[in-house]
């Protein structure tokens, strides 16, 4: 029982994990990243390379999400912890380096 709900969890955290992740995605191919360009610009802070390199191969981050589940569906099936938190750890810091594209700390400004 202990295990199935382990189990359950950890299917839990990676589906919202890619929903979270397929969000930002969709967001950034239909005019997020565009106008999120203009807002740096009319503060006068340009793109970083990092985030120019996500919005510009934004088509090919689908494979993130898709990957997280994949690991919902195997969740089910497999039992050693390292396995369990390698599956967690890839959504986590997939999801991050998503949105790190987009508030990066050099994009700051700093007054």
């Amino acid at each position: 029982m202990k295990s199935k709900l382990v189990s359950l969890c950890i299917a839990l955290i990676l589906f919202l994990l890619a929903l979270v992740q397929g969000y930002f995605i969709y967001a950034v191919q239909h005019g997020f990243g565009t106008s999120l360009n203009q807002a740096w610009n009319s503060f006068g802070v340009s793109q970083s390379g990092y985030s120019q390199f996500v919005f510009n191969t934004i088509a090919w981050w689908w494979i993130l999400p898709v990957l997280c589940l994949v690991f919902v569906l195997s969740a089910f099936r497999v039992r050693k912890k390292r396995y369990r938190a390698f599956m967690v750890a890839f959504g986590l810091f997939g999801t991050i380096a998503l949105y790190a594209s987009a508030y990066a700390p050099s994009l700051f400004i700093t007054i």
